[in-house]
């Protein structure tokens, strides 16, 4: 099946948004010493500086490097540790917490000393079109653009999808006998008040999902004022979502293909349908911060990340499909080609985010 692409409002010229959000409200900072890779590809004039002709080995490179990041935090101490292995003598730092969040601490931190993180991670690609607009970030032309699907590139190569999650419909197995096929599920009277999504004033998935879905010809505000009247519980992140479901204080959720596999995998009685009106999907880009004192160790963090090795590891152990072309899904998991996703301008979801997510509080909680 070949990947279908619903156009909404304006021409698209690519399908972005972010990495999974956190699982929790948790903020954390998590420090590992690393170091930093210069390969044949990438980084060869910087390291030719001190080596000659002949890129460094990764472990006569120093630096350090700070991230700022939505991703949850087992991920997170897997890709330290990944990159510490490869790379001991960069320090690397990273702090997390909801997209949301994470944005306004930028933000912040901006107006005042500066921004502090090197590198960012996060679930949407507005929000990077809106850091994009304000010249926060770094044009970085990725080595291996070639093996990467076009969807997933910025035209302007200042932020790149690092993995592909796509939103669906998670169900406890022990309450529901036949998986849903329509987002109608969360709408239809016989399951009022035994539905939970997360909240996009918190998750930037969720954020996203909003923007995209009300703009679609079928659905738009009419779909989220009746998943209110029908009793939908609104939580924090996906994480809130799934705890939700397994428990069984729900039967269904709006949640990602990648969040539920692994709680599948972890044992949770759940499982996942994507919905016939199809998938809303993120990427979690990752850009480099314009202005960065620590810019040679950021590109090679940028590179770490889109890595085959990286994108592999992160298939087979978290769900993750790769945006990258030679890089298989995790048995089970739809394809990219296999998926029927929803695109929407980038740009226009930016230009809307703030006032969609301003009617969603007004509607939900005014």
């Amino acid at each position: 099946m070949r990947k279908k692409f619903f156009r909404l409002a304006l021409p698209v010229a690519m399908m972005f948004a972010l990495g999974a959000c956190s699982q929790d409200m948790n903020t954390q900072t998590e420090a590992a010493d690393t170091s930093a890779e210069v390969s044949a590809d990438t980084s060869s004039e910087e390291a030719a500086e001190t080596t000659g002709d002949e890129a460094a080995a990764p472990e006569d490179i120093t630096g350090s490097v700070m991230l700022y990041t939505s991703s949850s935090d087992d991920y997170m101490t897997d890709i330290a540790m990944m990159f510490n292995e490869k790379y001991p003598n960069i320090d690397f730092e990273y702090y997390r917490s909801g997209t949301e969040e994470v944005v306004s601490k930028i933000l912040t931190e901006e107006k005042s000393s500066g921004v502090q993180c090197d590198v960012i991670m996060l679930a949407d690609t507005p929000t990077f079109e809106m850091f994009k607009a304000d010249g926060m970030l770094m044009k970085y032309d990725y080595p291996e653009i070639d093996m990467m699907y076009e969807d997933f590139v910025d035209p302007d190569h200042m932020y790149y999808g690092t993995s592909v999650a796509s939103t669906g419909i998670v169900y406890n197995t022990n309450l529901v006998e036949e998986a849903p096929t329509s987002l109608s599920v969360f709408t239809d009277p016989e399951n009022k008040d035994n539905c939970v999504m997360p909240s996009p004033l918190y998750s930037g998935t969720a954020a996203y999902n909003l923007g995209v879905y009300t703009k679609m010809d079928g659905l738009g505000w009419d779909f989220y004022q009746q998943m209110k009247d029908n009793g939908m519980q609104v939580v924090n992140g996906n994480g809130g979502v799934i705890d939700a479901v397994a428990n069984g204080e729900k039967a269904y959720g709006m949640c990602l293909d990648t969040d539920t596999n692994v709680a599948i995998n972890n044992g949770s009685p759940l499982g996942f349908a994507y919905p016939e009106e199809g998938c809303s999907s993120i990427c979690d880009p990752i850009a480099i911060i314009e202005g960065t004192e620590n810019e040679e160790a950021a590109k090679i963090f940028v590179d770490f990340m889109l890595s085959k090795e990286v994108r592999e590891f992160a298939s087979e152990n978290y769900f993750k499909t790769a945006p990258r072309k030679d890089v298989e899904p995790h048995e089970g998991i739809l394809s990219i080609d296999e998926r029927t996703i929803i695109s929407a301008d980038p740009k226009e979801l930016n230009d809307t985010k703030e006032q969609d997510k301003e009617a969603f509080d007004v509607m939900y909680n005014g």
